[in-house]
């Protein structure tokens, strides 16, 4: 168990403040791998920011996101989030975020709001997994190398890995895994409306270990570096973090350097909260060398 005198609590992970005269806003950050700004956070943080934009529309709701990754932050320096306004229809609203340090973009993002209304439902079913409470606690998490003497954003939450002999699906599937994940801290005082960015943080903790576990690598392989790319995610319905949820990763291709991994999160008792994807960089200097 991590001391919990280092744990970041996910939901200081994603507030962020505005600053005056307009839609701009200042989030601090945590310690990421090597000094570098987790990904997850600047999601969670371009979500809340949007999100702050949207108050007019107190019934429309983060439907859909869109981020690039286009430079490495500093995480010992906060980060400034531009919003832009891009339409109000009917029942949608469209938001574009920039994240920048001094005049260096590290993220893109487009979000879209929706106010939903009765419809056509259904949902893939998740198949059977064992329950969380009959898995040990799991530490990879934390043991991937990092310069940093704190675990920083990797103390947030808390997993759960379920052995893959355990998964409901056919021989010959693509290199996948299934985790339960979870908040280590409770959300206490904090607005509800965070609830969004912290589920899109969320998704970006475990997405890429499809690809690296399924070539029988590890992170602390030498020669190999990883990246995220780029990074959507669908809302389909309000989910909890303080409770488990589980996050079904699978990885349908990778070459090139690059990798796509899907994903699904569903609560515990079974229904969809999100769709993922992300396409990140996987970049194995031995294969380099081997050209």
């Amino acid at each position: 168990m991590t001391d919990t005198a280092a744990v970041v609590n996910l939901y200081e992970m994603v507030r962020v403040a505005r600053v005056e005269g307009g839609d701009r806003f200042v989030g601090d950050l945590v310690s990421g791998p090597f000094g570098r700004i987790f990904g997850g956070q600047l999601i969670g943080q371009a979500v809340t920011a949007a999100t702050a934009t949207t108050t007019l529309y107190s019934e429309r709701h983060a439907h859909s996101l869109h981020a690039y990754f286009l430079r490495k932050g500093d995480a010992s320096r906060p980060v400034t989030y531009e919003v832009d306004s891009v339409r109000d229809g009917r029942s949608f609203s469209v938001r574009s975020v920039r994240a920048f340090q001094d005049d260096r973009v590290l993220l893109t993002a487009t979000m879209s709001f929706h106010e939903a209304h009765a419809g056509l439902t259904h949902q893939v079913d998740r198949g059977g997994y064992p329950d969380p409470d009959s898995l040990p606690p799991d530490k990879r998490l934390l043991d991937v190398p990092t310069d940093s003497p704190h675990p920083g954003h990797r103390s947030a939450v808390e997993i759960r890995r379920i052995p893959p002999a355990l998964y409901p699906t056919a021989q010959g599937s693509p290199p996948g895994q299934a985790v339960w994940i979870r908040s280590r801290t409770q959300m206490g005082a904090h607005s509800h409306s965070l609830v969004p960015a912290v589920l899109a943080l969320s998704t970006d903790f475990t997405v890429l270990e499809s690809i690296v576990y399924g070539h029988g690598l590890t992170f602390a392989t030498p020669g190999l570096s990883i990246a995220s790319l780029d990074h959507a995610v669908w809302w389909h319905a309000h989910g909890n973090m303080e409770d488990w949820l589980l996050y079904i990763q699978s990885s349908p291709w990778a070459g090139g350097e690059r990798g796509l991994v899907t994903g699904r999160i569903y609560d515990r008792g079974g229904k969809l909260l999100a769709s993922v994807a992300q396409e990140g960089l996987i970049r194995l200097e031995t294969t380099r060398a081997a050209k």
